[in-house]
């Protein structure tokens, strides 16, 4: 039996930082938090579900006002739908800027 953390280099980050995905095209916005960030990786909670397999460029700012947003491109690899229309997806970072 494997676990998660023999499986990884880095461990995930707990976080609570607002996050915007951008997809699409005409362009979807979807907001949500950014609820832990790993070294190839993030976990979110969207308000929208956003298929997987979809490439998102992805904002996450943690609120500091002398602080830019870190930018990314992602892509969804699972999700984990909840209540009211919101998800929890999993997203593998292919690019940051």
């Amino acid at each position: 039996m494997s676990y998660a953390y023999e499986k990884r280099d880095f461990e995930r980050v707990k976080t609570d930082a607002t996050v915007i995905l951008y997809y699409g095209a005409p362009s979807k916005e979807v907001a949500g938090i950014c609820i832990n960030i790993g070294d190839c990786g993030l976990g979110l909670e969207l308000s929208a579900i956003v298929p997987i397999g979809t490439e998102c460029q992805v904002k996450v700012h943690d609120g500091h006002q002398n602080a830019g947003p870190f930018q990314a491109l992602v892509e969804i690899k699972h999700i984990l739908p909840l209540s009211k229309g919101r998800c929890q997806v999993g997203a593998a970072i292919l690019e940051m800027f």
